[in-house]
């Protein structure tokens, strides 16, 4: 019978996560790859629909299902979780993650009719946000594959 530690780690989102953050190559290259991208759509140095539907859509939304999923996985519904109960319950952690895939999905929609098409929101929507789950990602990742015993 398979080990339950590795059964929940087998799913599609954990191989994302590990295709996404798995070593500190492939880590550091999605950090440059997005920071990149993200850089040269936010100075309107690349501007382009594909740009903001592949740096401030698709790639923040597969950061978001991941660092949900990877949280509510990681909690196990353990009383003794430094994370908010929100994260820990599945009906809480899934309203939580679509009003953030909401959210990214609306602000992308504002900039793309040129409604909050500003610099800071630009940079926040494409740059710092997807960066920043992208280290969440990283730490958790580590968290996983190497517990602390």
């Amino acid at each position: 019978m398979p080990n339950k530690k590795n059964q929940s780690n087998s799913n599609i989102i954990f191989f994302w996560t590990h295709n996404l953050v798995g070593s500190g190559g492939r880590f550091l290259f999605n950090m440059l790859l997005s920071l990149t991208g993200g850089i040269l759509f936010s100075f309107n140095l690349w501007q382009s629909t594909i740009a903001l539907a592949i740096f401030g859509v698709v790639s923040p939304l597969l950061f978001t299902l991941c660092l949900y999923s990877i949280l509510r996985a990681t909690t196990n519904n353990t009383d003794d979780s430094p994370l908010p109960k929100a994260f820990t319950k599945r009906q809480s952690n899934a309203i939580m993650m679509i009003v953030d895939m909401a959210a990214i999905i609306a602000l992308a929609i504002l900039i793309h009719t040129n409604t909050l098409n500003y610099l800071l929101i630009r940079l926040l929507q494409t740059t710092i946000f997807p960066a920043l789950m992208l280290l969440m990602l990283r730490v958790l990742y580590v968290n996983i594959a190497h517990p602390r015993e």
